[in-house]
């Protein structure tokens, strides 16, 4: 259905498209538009990642500078610049998007042309007067809204995400009009008045506006990186949980994206994932890699890694949202959980996204106390913990998540060769994790119940002692 409605969608502003294409390609100068069409071309073999599946270029300026030069009619045949780079991206659906790509810049410069020549002529404007220059800034608003409104739809049909959360995830380029169009502004004061040699000068803010986006989509990358050294340092210290964090991250995307939540908060999820586990840069190694079970002063050692994994991250401020999810991944809806023994109120949709799936992965790999249990056992602990322990929500999106992946155990040996004894739940076959991110430690949520349990499978449930065992 969701692909029913996106193809149609495409379908829709590729034909409404059509009909100022075909109006505009029989009323412009052939060399002007070659002229455009190269420069869009340029344009978008230098765009850069702005989020997942969304990219930026310095195409609205050419456009703008096609418009403010000959009206809208140069500037939607010189948008079909883009099509050669969208139609050559190897990407899933890739004739779709470059119908679409291609389809929304020809709507967008047409209605920004349309409302400039429509504003500029009631206001009597000559460029470049004050009246010229309100009229192409109001213009270049109305393109960027336009824009950003057709690729929110495109990515809302196409994921689960909301139309809203996605404006806003994009919205914020709309702030770069400004410099955008005073650089479409003297380009065009440079042609009109100066000789073309002039034209080269123009090279520089454009390359500064280009460094501006890849600087943009550097720091992003670096922050991935930052997190990830933390990640390689847990893993360092602790081989039994070594891919945890990666696989926990992968998996509350998806079942966040299950749930409904939008792009940013999954961002937030992703980035809280790979770093719940970071406190344990504070606990002894003896501790995190104990093959049996810990003492009171050992667990009390390892209840403390979310309280240090929140003042790790507490300074650095890309990190703050993160910090309550670190914070509260051992805690529990009925305020059992530890370190804090909060309640659900407390508990952000996240953090409960988080806790279940941390603790189904570590279920469903081996630890040095325990074999791994099949991804069925540990889906049937979830349910039977839901409501007292994990949301149940987020156990039957986490459910529906496993089976459309695929999901398998992971089965690890102790760098000595040795392999922990089999107590956990099922005695089923177990394979390496194909899927990839990372994970936690907690152990099954039998432990957190006081369960015991028989090589068979069978548990009964005991009076609870103390919390689960937070490896």
């Amino acid at each position: 259905m969701r692909d029913g409605r996106l193809v149609g969608f495409v379908v829709l502003v590729s034909l409404v498209a059509l009909a100022p294409l075909g109006f505009a390609a029989t009323s412009v100068d052939p060399l002007s538009a070659v002229l455009v069409f190269g420069a869009v071309l340029v344009s978008e073999v230098f765009a850069s990642e702005f989020r997942q599946n969304v990219r930026v270029s310095l195409t609205n300026v050419v456009l703008f500078v096609a418009i403010l030069l000959d009206g809208p009619n140069l500037a939607v045949v010189g948008a079909l610049g883009g099509l050669p780079v969208f139609a050559q991206r190897r990407t899933e659906g890739r004739a779709l998007r470059a119908a679409f790509n291609t389809s929304q810049y020809v709507l967008c410069a047409w209605v920004a042309g349309l409302a400039y020549v429509s504003i500029a002529g009631q206001v009597e404007a000559a460029f470049p007067d004050a009246a010229s220059l309100l009229a192409i800034m109001l213009a270049a608003i109305l393109y960027s809204v336009s824009n950003h409104a057709l690729v929110s739809t495109v990515i809302t049909l196409s994921t689960s995400d909301r139309f809203l959360d996605t404006f806003r995830s994009v919205g914020p380029s709309i702030l770069m009009q400004a410099p955008y169009v005073g650089i479409a502004v003297l380009t065009v004061v440079v042609l009109e008045r100066g000789s073309a040699w002039a034209l080269v000068l123009m090279a520089v803010p454009a390359l500064v506006a280009r460094y501006g986006l890849l600087a943009f989509q550097q720091l992003d990358r670096s922050y991935d990186q930052l997190v990830r050294s933390f990640v390689k340092t847990i893993e360092i210290k602790d081989i039994y949980t070594r891919g945890h964090s990666e696989r926990v991250s992968e998996l509350s995307v998806h079942v966040a994206e299950e749930l409904g939540v939008g792009y940013e908060e999954r961002r937030v999820a992703r980035y809280a994932a790979l770093l719940h586990d970071v406190g344990k840069i504070g606990v002894p190694l003896c501790v995190i890699n104990k093959p049996g079970p810990l003492d009171d002063d050992e667990f009390d050692q390892m209840k403390m890694h979310p309280t240090i994994g929140a003042q790790i991250l507490y300074d650095i401020d890309f990190l703050e949202p993160a910090i309550d999810i670190v914070r509260y991944h051992h805690e529990r809806l009925d305020g059992r959980g530890y370190p804090h023994g909060v309640t659900a109120e407390e508990l952000s949709p996240i953090v409960r996204i988080v806790t279940a799936v941390d603790a189904f992965d570590a279920m469903t790999s081996t630890r040095p106390y325990r074999r791994a249990m099949s991804v069925e056992d540990a889906i049937t602990e979830l349910r039977r913990c839901a409501g007292e322990q994990f949301d149940p929500k987020v156990v039957d999106a986490l459910a529906s998540c496993v089976a459309r992946l695929g999901w398998t155990p992971t089965d690890t040996e102790a760098a000595d060769g040795s392999v922990p004894p089999d107590i956990g739940v099922t005695s089923a076959s177990l394979s390496r994790l194909e899927a990839g991110p990372a994970g936690d430690g907690h152990a099954a949520p039998h432990e957190a119940m006081g369960a015991s349990v028989s090589p068979t499978g069978g548990s009964t449930a005991e009076p609870p002692s103390r919390p689960e065992d937070p490896r």
